[in-house]
């Protein structure tokens, strides 16, 4: 996915923080997002985290 891509999803949530469940940090639209990941779940749930933190979310 391209960081335009992301970046449009992003502006979805304008009045809500996003944050990256593994470190708790936020993340912005501003932000490098060459290194936010992003999952859309079957139930149709948006994460977006840091890929440094992808250990700590999910199980390798």
């Amino acid at each position: 996915m391209t960081d335009a891509a992301k970046q449009k999803i992003l502006a979805k949530y304008w009045d809500t923080e996003v944050t990256c469940p593994g470190c708790g940090e936020e993340i912005r639209d501003s932000d490098d997002l060459s290194k936010v990941e992003y999952v859309r779940t079957k139930r149709k749930t948006d994460i977006f985290f840091h890929a440094e933190c992808f250990g700590k979310i999910w199980r390798e």
